[in-house]
Order: structure tokens, then C-alpha cells, then sequence
């Protein structure tokens, strides 16, 4: 079974590129495929508040 990652924004503002960097660096260290499809959950202002690898909800 694949191993899911998500990381969430910190604050309200939305994700910052340190937070995405840290989401990237724990999927490559867990193996994950870098060819995996991203769901992203975006805020009002098109801000990123939740990222997540791994088993995908359709």
C-alpha cells in the first residue's frame, strides 16, 4: 500500500515555498514515485492549504 503525505499551511496566508520544500524533501525521502499525481486543496485567494501524496481520493 502507498505511504500518503500531506502537509498543511502553517498559517492562513497560504503555504510558503520553505513549507513546500519540506513537503517535497519528505516524499523523496519516503521513495515516493516523483511522477505521483498531487492533490492540492487551494484557498480563496488561490493560496495552497493542503498538499498530499500517495492514495488519492477520486
Amino acid at each position: 500500500m502507498p505511504i500518503q503525505i500531506t502537509r498543511y499551511a502553517e498559517t492562513s496566508d497560504g503555504m510558503t515555498l520553505g513549507e513546500l520544500h519540506q513537503f517535497i524533501q519528505t516524499a523523496l525521502a519516503h521513495n515516493i514515485d516523483p511522477h505521483t499525481p498531487l492533490k492540492i486543496v487551494a484557498g480563496f485567494r488561490s493560496q495552497i492549504k493542503t498538499i498530499t501524496t500517495g492514495t488519492l481520493d477520486k
